[in-house]
């Protein structure tokens, strides 16, 4: 391995990968690694050293392969052009990471290159981009700073953008395009099952029911959201599968949503998903969509990608509200007790964010190889590098993690104290509603107390 590069990455001219190389090129962390870049031109970035490769010639790809350490790659589609730099860097011994969002790519990757990882002693691990690190590693981050067990933690996450607006590159049109198609072929929901086959504790007690599109009245976020239908969900629940089975902690579940403003643009936003994702799911519609993204996106999508003005100004919050119960509680059969939340900050998401976030995990792969799991394989990122200095790098890169409020909430207490007040002002017990038993209780402060209020408008 000593004569291999630290990292190569794949990709280098794409959209994405520009901003990768340009990361690796300014961070000092990355000073003193060797770095070359590949794709199939040798017009790319004269920086670095540079290797041919395409991923139409395997024996390209196995040339590239033999010399890293790790591949980044950033050549998606992922679910049409991924698989062989996977499979020629397992077998020629260099560790993969990608930015793929798409799930059926990324399980599929595990369920057939698994055990060759484990094998080879190399680490393939998918989404390390905004899906899905601040959805994994954000709650991996929550939970062990819970103190206490987390039983279920609901996320929301929204992206700022500046007078100058935001677009995504049409590759990333592409690849949703794709994932959806994939997700709802069959067989999908049957590969899932097959990463998670043993079953794992689910607490008692879930949030209550929101309705699709639901408002967030926390007291660091208060907006319109609408349920979120990528892949995190799924990487969260392998990493908390491999939570529960290597590690013996405790699995949570989790409750994703996205924001985009008010409550009129949530309703036009639904929509549009709703007949995108319905047209996504037929090829020649798929096709139409995928040839005239621009127009039918009003925009969000453009070829160009968005402007350099529009990176800069844009940036991201993805929050984490937490329910558990405290340290040392009891939590069979007893409502969770404690709130705390948690958010990761970071610029924009699309490009900046992304090159930040998957050049931290390349690092760590290099430099910390007795923090990961002694055994490799395809992994989540919370899986592999839940002890790495993973957040340090990132803090370094502009992106934070951290912790919002920290409170408890003895439900069971406040109940218990509201009825021993009704048996005192009712001198005999009964069957009662709540305003003739709690009527001279304090209640109505109990409930203040848990974010509940009665207000008198006009007099």
């Amino acid at each position: 391995m000593s004569s291999r590069y630290d990292i190569v990455v794949y990709g280098a001219t794409g959209f994405t990968g520009v901003y990768v190389v340009r990361t690796l090129a300014n961070i000092s962390l990355f000073q003193n690694k060797s770095i070359a870049v590949a794709g199939r031109s040798n017009e790319s970035v004269r920086k670095f050293p540079i290797i041919i490769a395409d991923n139409s010639k395997e024996e390209s790809l196995t040339n590239m392969a033999r010399q890293a350490k790790v591949i980044i790659n950033t050549v998606g589609p992922y679910i049409l052009h991924g698989e062989a730099v996977v499979r020629a860097a397992i077998n020629n011994g260099a560790s993969h990471v990608d930015i793929s969002g798409e799930p059926a790519f990324i399980e599929r990757m595990e369920q057939k290159y698994g055990k060759m990882a484990r094998d080879k002693g190399v680490y393939i691990i998918g989404a390390c981009g905004f899906d899905s690190i601040p959805s994994d590693l954000g709650f991996d981050f929550l939970k062990r700073h819970f103190d206490g067990t987390l039983a279920y933690a609901e996320t929301c996450f929204r992206i700022n953008s500046g007078p100058a607006g935001y677009s995504l590159n049409t590759g990333t049109c592409d690849s949703i395009l794709l994932g959806v198609k994939s997700m709802t072929e069959g067989g999908a929901a049957v590969l899932h099952r097959s990463l998670i086959p043993d079953p794992i504790p689910h607490p008692e007690y879930k949030p209550s029911c929101r309705f699709p599109l639901t408002k967030f009245r926390e007291r660091e976020f208060n907006a319109w959201a609408l349920p979120f239908p990528g892949g995190d969900k799924a990487i969260i629940e392998r990493s908390q599968y491999y939570d529960y089975h290597v590690n013996g902690k405790r699995p949570a579940q989790v409750y994703m949503y996205f924001s985009v403003g008010s409550f009129c643009t949530s309703i036009l936003v639904s929509i549009w998903g709703a007949i995108f994702g319905f047209f996504a799911l037929f090829g020649p519609t798929r096709r139409f969509i995928s040839n005239h993204a621009e127009g039918l996106s009003f925009g969000m999508f453009k070829k160009a990608g968005p402007t350099s003005q529009q990176i800069k100004e844009a940036s991201f919050d993805y929050y984490l509200f937490g329910t558990g119960w405290a340290q040392g509680e009891n939590t069979d059969g007893v409502r969770p007790t404690k709130k705390m939340a948690a958010v990761c900050h970071g610029p924009d998401p699309g490009y900046m964010f992304t090159s930040a976030s998957i050049s931290s995990v390349a690092l760590a792969l290099i430099d910390e190889r007795d923090r990961l799991p002694r055994e490799g394989g395809v992994y989540t990122t919370a899986s592999a590098l839940r002890d790495t200095r993973v957040y340090e790098y990132l803090r370094a890169m502009g992106v934070s993690f951290e912790l919002l409020k920290k409170e408890k909430t003895d439900l069971n207490q406040n109940r218990d104290v509201g009825l021993l007040s009704a048996r005192h002002n009712h001198c005999r017990g009964g069957v009662y509603t709540t305003a003739s038993a709690l009527r001279d209780t304090r209640v109505y402060e109990y409930l203040r107390a848990m974010g509940v209020s009665f207000e008198l408008l006009k007099k």
